[in-house]
């Protein structure tokens, strides 16, 4: 009887362990590998979103909403640190601004912020910006004291006789009541930002369709805008409305006052809206309207945007899509 060879299974168990081993061992390198992969992948497309959100802060720190050949006329400019800054940085000709205030006068100006105003209106006055007190965002014409007597380019002065009135620009408006009641408090604020529109649509029309008559008399009636260097007819439209400027913070009760429908109410578009970059107004110190003391929270800290309002127009069909931000909603 023959015997058997007990080695000859022992051989084959050994050599399907070191198969299976080996399968094993592949099986491990291919998902170290697709893990590594996926690491580099992950890496490659952080390093691209970190480098597409730096792209996006330099672009956004580089938008101002105005340009500075065109005309700027500041709202409700509580010390004039906005109006300083936008001079200092180079980003406004200071011939090309005008900065007003709600205050009545300089010294009533100083008794609400001691220790900043004086300066910034010295420097401003020594720049030749031209600033007018005790006016009102919701009655411009009226407060500016605009009439056929003294109509805008016997206040402005003769310089601006060719000048037209490009923007005009309103931020963080605030009625300064420290109403309690938030449903009055942000009808009080609509209240106030609708008449802002309105009074700005009347200024525009009056100031630029005599500015237009000049340039038209001066010119004898032929058109030299494009050669023009105080101020171009583009982005004035025939009722000579320019672009209403408005910034506000973001959040409540600031969204509640639904800005955009207001505008819209008005005969208003959006046109687009930028962040409001705190980085570019560095000597801009944004204080309580009706003292020097800073709000609850540090402004530069606050999310805010500025949004540029033109006349409505219909839209006309556009296969593209890509207009920015919109005003329906």
């Amino acid at each position: 009887m023959a015997r058997k060879l007990k080695g000859r299974n022992t051989s084959k168990g050994l050599k399907a362990a070191l198969a299976n081993h080996k399968l094993q061992d592949n099986l491990i390198q291919q998902q170290r590998k697709k893990q590594l992969n996926e690491e580099r992948q992950k890496a490659h497309k952080s390093k691209k979103t970190l480098a597409q959100s730096k792209l996006q802060k330099k672009r956004e720190a580089s938008i101002l909403p105005f340009k500075s050949n065109e005309t700027l006329l500041l709202i409700g400019e509580g010390d004039f640190s906005f109006a300083r800054s936008i001079v200092e940085q180079g980003y406004m000709k200071p011939e090309n601004l005008i900065a007003t205030s709600y205050d009545a006068s300089v010294t009533e100006l100083n008794l609400k912020y001691p220790h900043t105003s004086q300066e910034n209106y010295d420097y401003l006055i020594g720049e030749g910006v031209k600033i007018l007190f005790h006016t009102d965002a919701t009655k411009l014409i009226r407060s500016m004291k605009i009439s056929k007597h003294t109509p805008w380019t016997k206040i402005m002065g003769n310089e601006w006789r060719f000048k037209y009135l490009n923007n005009i620009m309103f931020n963080f408006p605030h009625t300064g009541k420290g109403i309690k009641d938030q449903e009055r408090n942000i009808r009080d604020h609509q209240e106030l930002i609708f008449g802002y529109f309105d009074s700005c649509k009347q200024l525009f029309s009056l100031v630029n369709s005599h500015i237009k008559g000049n340039k038209s008399n001066h010119t004898q009636g032929y058109n030299l805008d494009k050669s023009s260097k105080v101020g171009t007819h583009d982005g004035i439209t025939s009722e000579g409305y320019g672009k209403i400027l408005l910034s506000v913070f973001a959040g409540e009760p600031y969204d509640s006052w639904q800005i955009k429908a207001l505008a819209k109410e008005n005969g208003l578009m959006l046109d687009t809206s930028n962040k409001f970059n705190w980085g570019n107004y560095p000597q801009y110190h944004h204080k309580r309207t009706n003292s020097e003391q800073n709000t609850t929270k540090p402004a530069h800290e606050r999310e805010a945007r500025t949004y540029i309002f033109k006349k409505f127009e219909r839209k006309r069909n556009n296969r593209d899509g890509n207009r920015g931000d919109s005003d329906e909603e």
